[in-house]
Order: C-alpha cells, then sequence, then structure tokens
C-alpha cells in the first residue's frame, strides 16, 4: 500500500509542476501572449487583423508600437527589443502575426 501511495505522489507532483502555456490575450485589435524564455529574456507574439483601409505599413507600425509597450511594461528599467523572425520562414505578405525578442538590461 506504502508504494502506491508515493506513486500516487509522484503523479501529483508532477502533474502540479507542469509549466502553463501562454495563452493570447486581447488588447483592442492585437492578440498576444509572453513567454519568459531564460533569465530577463522574452518571446512576444503579437497578432492583429485587417481594419478597414488596412495597409501593411500600417499593421507594422500598430503591432511595433504595442511591441514597445509590452517591452516597457515587463522591463520598466532598460531593454532591447528586435524582431524575432528567422531567415529560413518563409516571406509572406500580409504580416498579420509577429514575434518579439525583449532582453531585460
Amino acid at each position: 500500500m506504502d508504494a502506491l501511495v508515493q506513486s500516487l505522489c509522484f503523479f501529483c507532483a508532477v502533474v502540479i509542476g507542469a509549466p502553463e502555456p501562454a495563452l493570447p490575450r486581447g488588447a483592442d485589435d492585437i492578440w498576444f501572449s509572453k513567454e519568459a524564455i531564460g533569465a530577463h529574456e522574452y518571446l512576444l507574439r503579437l497578432s492583429t487583423t485587417d481594419l478597414i483601409g488596412d495597409t501593411q505599413s500600417s499593421r507594422q507600425a500598430r503591432l511595433d508600437a504595442f511591441a514597445q509597450r509590452l517591452a516597457e511594461e515587463v522591463c520598466p528599467n532598460r531593454f532591447e527589443l528586435s524582431e524575432a523572425e528567422r531567415s529560413s520562414w518563409p516571406r509572406a505578405f500580409p504580416h498579420y502575426a509577429k514575434q518579439y525578442l525583449v532582453r531585460c538590461r
């Protein structure tokens, strides 16, 4: 009986200790998630929708401005914000989503 209780306790510890997925949250017309990927490093995943008369540059500007505001919330002091795009990913237009890497200093 003792082995059964120990195995159940191990199962509970594994289930309770599992990381939670980063669920996207909405703010205005942008959905975002923030994932900690290291000490003082975060991955921001942003996506937006089409607005009437929307262009690629206006979507890009909205995503960039939102990423800047979110990075200021995550790192209240100094930070480095960069796009987290890989060169191997296809260049398809229009862009409705972007990823950013935030490094707090």
